[in-house]
Parts: structure tokens; sequence; C-alpha cells
């Protein structure tokens, strides 16, 4: 049986660190799918992250540095 955590008893985990899914990493960056694979592959964007067979994240505080370097 799954027990979910509740907000309150995630925080008190150190060192969690948040993960978002395509969606919002969509919506971040501006750039699709297939381009963000490119450039993951040339080393121009962060590395996701395998969660299961068809599931991926990228870590949020990963993407948020590559939007400030690219603003720079």
């Amino acid at each position: 049986m799954y027990k979910f955590m509740s907000k309150a008893e995630l925080e008190l985990i150190p060192d969690l660190e948040r993960v978002i899914r395509e969606q919002e990493c969509f919506w971040m960056t501006g750039l699709p799918k297939s381009t963000r694979a490119f450039m993951e592959k040339k080393g121009q964007f962060p590395k996701h992250l395998v969660l299961g067979p068809k599931i991926c994240a990228w870590r949020l505080s990963e993407v948020q540095e590559w939007i400030k370097t690219r603003a720079q």
C-alpha cells in the first residue's frame, strides 16, 4: 500500500530537489522537446532524469541555472 506525504512532511526531508516534467520544462524554456533533446546531446541543455519507462523530468535548479546563463 502506498502512502502519500503531505507538503509539510516533504519539507522536512533535507536536500529534497524539485523536478519538472515535460509540460513545465517547455513552459519555462519555450523550447520544444525535439530541440531540447538535440541540445542535451550537444551538452547545451541539462540532462533529463529517467523516472520510469515513459517518464522523464529535469532538475528545476539546473533548468533555472540554464535560463540565467542564457539571459546574460
